[in-house]
């Protein structure tokens, strides 16, 4: 009996010896997932937007290798250059206009922490782009190399980071995940809330979220090219940060858009008006009509109603998607609807399992049914 004692003191000894170990090395990926989370966040939602260009693919008949690569060159490189591109023109465009009413220096650097995605510094950014136009900006450039080294280094590092993790979770993500479910999901709870929440994500990201930056990269589009050919006198002020506020409006259906960019037309008929030449109504007239047929007809037509989902309650997804921002920076666009989703389909799914053990779960009544 003592030597039976003894080696389950040793079995257990050793598992607790093994145990330690692990909570170590989850510990360390963690704090490494941590250190990433940003580009982590991003790469979810760029799963998701470019997973059904992914099962797309395969009635061709490729391998899904060979389809995911596709799906990122052909959809996730070009999307993640234009959503850089378009958060750099917001901020200079931010900076500018808060330079025009004299605002301290902290409150941009906090909006500009606040749009920071990857640990990109858009204020330095901004600097790069203004001394490369300067006449010494060769100098300068030589002078902060190690800086600008650096920069972009960081930049590339995180960039390869989100392109490794998407193609992944694209080839061997579905795998991963019945792999976790098949050896240590004995209740299928589980996998009841996995499939309860990979729809939902799916909708939300694929679907509202593209919205948003497509309409907003329509509006960059659209506001840019008519300040090309309409004279100066009724130009848009800060097209790129216009088309931003755009985008984001969009989340609210119907009138979201229409609250940016009417009172931006109404702004310059009235100062079209005001300077006595009513020629100057016909360009105006004409961004009213491409505002609403471009960056609002359009991308609600062809995104919202096709491939948006109202699984999720609106006002609630709307609330997400601006505490979020605010809590997080500008990856809280990304992960407080993902958070909500999670809590949502873990209210109904897996509490009544901790509850009483139930692995049905409940049946969660709609809005509609107390009307």
């Amino acid at each position: 009996m003592k030597i039976e004692r003894m080696e389950y003191d040793h079995a257990v000894g050793r598992r607790l010896l093994v145990g330690a170990f692990l909570a170590v090395l989850f510990a360390l990926v963690a704090y490494i997932a941590y250190s990433f989370l940003a580009v982590l966040v991003f790469a979810v939602f760029l799963y998701y937007a470019v997973r059904p260009i992914h099962r797309s693919l395969v009635r061709f008949g490729l391998p899904r290798r060979i389809r995911a690569g596709l799906s990122i060159v052909l959809f996730g490189i070009p999307f993640v250059l234009l959503l850089g591109y378009t958060l750099a023109v917001v901020a200079i465009e931010i900076q500018e206009l808060l330079d025009v009413y004299d605002v301290e220096a902290t409150y941009v650097d906090q909006l500009l922490e606040g749009t920071d995605l990857a640990e990109l510094d858009l204020a330095e950014l901004q600097s790069l782009v203004t001394d490369a136009v300067t006449p010494d900006s060769a100098g300068v450039l030589l002078a902060n190399l190690l800086e600008v080294v650096g920069l972009v280094s960081g930049a590339l590092v995180q960039f390869l980071v989100l392109v490794v993790l998407t193609y992944y979770m694209l080839v061997d993500g579905p795998r991963l995940v019945e792999w976790l479910l098949a050896t240590y999901d004995e209740s299928g709870v589980a996998r009841r809330y996995v499939r309860a929440v990979d729809p939902e994500l799916s909708m939300t990201l694929f679907g509202n979220i593209v919205n948003v930056f497509v309409t907003a990269i329509a509006g960059v589009i659209t506001f840019y090219t008519y300040n090309l050919l309409a004279p100066a006198a009724v130009a848009v002020p800060y097209p790129g940060l216009i088309a931003a506020l755009a985008g984001i409006g969009s989340l609210i259906p119907v009138v979201g858009i229409k609250l940016v960019y009417i009172p931006v037309v109404g702004l310059l008929a009235a100062t079209a008006w005001s300077t006595g030449d009513l020629s100057l109504l016909v360009p105006v007239a004409g961004l009213l009509v491409a505002s609403a047929v471009v960056v609002d007809f359009i991308p609600d037509f062809f995104i919202r109603a096709h491939i948006s989902g109202d699984a999720t309650h609106t006002g609630m997804l709307l609330v997400a998607y601006v505490v979020g921002p605010v809590v997080f920076g500008f990856y809280g666009l990304f992960l407080a609807p993902i958070l909500l989703i999670l809590v949502i389909n873990g209210i109904s799914v897996l509490v009544p399992f901790v509850l009483s053990g139930e692995t049905e779960g409940m049946r969660q009544a709609t809005l509609q049914e107390y009307q």
